[in-house]
């Protein structure tokens, strides 16, 4: 019988699942757990149940999170408007010291005249947003989450179903992360059982389970998709000049380049404000060429391709790869169950809005949630469920438009186009208001 890293058995765990919720979050991941908070902060008599799959390692404060599926290798630029959120849950004096603020972004067009740039104290502000390592906010959030006494987290429990009722949502669950013999579809455990199924109810389900989303399906929403046919390289990198707390953005006939300040590896023997955050995106046969070149190599090739304005890049790290695709689910809350991040749409990284989008997403879900509470009404109650997905439409389309249309627009190299493109780039400073537009998109300010 597979044992808990808590110890406790298989057999153990499931007896100890809750059958009755106020809330169920189905899905771990950044957005499911900054949910948790925000729920525990605003609603603290609610009885939240955070379900995921992945058992989550131990915490160390003095460590990134191992990587999982829902905090992987990946960083996030955090707009000004999510740090006031984190900032409001009392977790940005733990937070900051693993982040790095952008004070400049640099937009160019490689071999184009193009260029356009941004001063953060041109337009008053400390910053434009920071810098985090996914790893880092998976550590800070996970440990205030397993703080709050009004969430249950349930990590290493797989979901095996979704539906709805009049007057619930009903959740059916095995006790076991995939992977363990007890916790796959049809295994047995140890002794040749198969898993017990487990039922849990609420009035209200909110699925937050990736791109892929299987409680998407089980609630029989659809979604529409793109595939932008590249991949995404991910790693860090040392260049031989600092960063200054600029983040480039570096637009190329093979996909766009961008490159993030990061805070200093202690003990890495590297000179201050060199270590940087590379997201690559490629053609995805050519993705897989460069991944697997040897270090040297690859950072010739990102020499070629990004320039030397950031000097020379001297050191990379473990490469990862990640397919980019833009998904979008028109219709995202049904009776007593929606789908929230990931789950509702993924973007394209170009922009770095994904994130920052799903997390404005959340902050009206808790408003939204808070009103029903004040109201004494139904958490699950239709209409209410349809006000939210209203109000959040606006914003979810002005930047799933403001995004796809930066990867088309800059992947084109057709000569009228690329043409108009650098003259908007080098008109930029030129165009009334362009830049404070401009700086509130990236700042999350856009829709506040």
């Amino acid at each position: 019988m597979t044992a808990r890293p808590d110890g406790t058995t298989g057999e153990a765990a499931a007896a100890a699942l809750p059958g009755q919720a106020d809330l169920v979050i189905v899905g771990g991941g950044m957005v499911g757990v900054t949910l948790g908070l925000l729920l525990a902060q605003r609603l603290p008599a609610l009885r939240v149940v955070l379900l995921e799959a992945t058992r989550f390692p131990a915490l160390d404060p003095e460590r990134p999170l191992p990587y999982t599926p829902g905090f992987d290798a990946r960083n996030t630029a955090l707009s000004r408007r999510t740090i006031q959120a984190f900032t409001d849950l009392g977790l940005w004096p733990q937070l900051q010291p693993h982040a790095t603020p952008i004070h400049h972004i640099h937009v160019s067009d490689r071999g184009h005249f193009g260029l356009a740039r941004l001063n953060a104290a041109e337009e008053n502000v400390e910053s434009f947003g920071q810098v985090m390592e996914n790893a880092w906010l998976g550590v800070v959030l996970l440990a205030a989450l397993k703080r709050c006494p009004s969430v249950t987290v349930l990590d290493g429990v797989r979901v095996t179903g979704l539906r709805t009722a009049a007057d619930h949502a009903e959740v059916s669950l095995v006790a076991g992360a995939p992977g363990d013999r007890s916790g796959q579809a049809g295994g047995e455990d140890a002794a040749g059982r198969a898993p017990e199924a487990h039922v849990l109810r609420a009035p209200l389900v909110v699925a937050a389970d990736g791109t892929h989303s299987r409680s998407r399906d089980w609630l029989g929403l659809s979604a529409s998709w793109r595939d932008y046919g590249q991949t995404a390289l991910v790693t860090t990198v040392a260049t031989s000049l600092p960063h200054a707390h600029t983040a480039y953005e570096r637009f190329t006939g093979d996909g766009p380049i961008a490159l993030l300040p990061l805070p200093d590896e202690p003990g890495a023997g590297q000179p201050p404000q060199t270590r940087r955050s590379l997201v690559w995106a490629l053609a995805t046969a050519e993705a897989e060429r460069v991944q697997a070149l040897p270090d040297a190599d690859f950072a010739a090739e990102l020499q070629r391709a990004f320039g030397r304005r950031a000097g020379r890049f001297t050191r990379v790290g473990r490469r990862h790869a990640y397919p980019l695709q833009l998904m979008v689910a028109p219709q995202q809350a049904v009776p007593r169950a929606l789908i929230l991040g990931n789950a509702a749409h993924s973007l394209h990284p170009v922009a770095g809005q994904g994130f920052n989008l799903c997390l404005r997403d959340a902050l009206v879900l808790v408003e939204h949630l808070a009103a029903a509470v004040r109201d004494g009404a139904d958490l699950g109650d239709a209409a209410r469920l349809r006000a939210y997905e209203a109000a959040r439409q606006q914003d979810q389309a002005q930047i799933i438009r403001f995004s796809d249309s930066l990867v088309r627009g800059f992947s084109s190299n057709h000569p009228a186009l690329s043409l108009l493109r650098n003259i908007g780039l080098a008109g930029f400073d030129l165009m009334p208001g362009a830049k404070p537009a401009l700086a509130r998109y990236a700042m999350g300010l856009s829709h506040v």
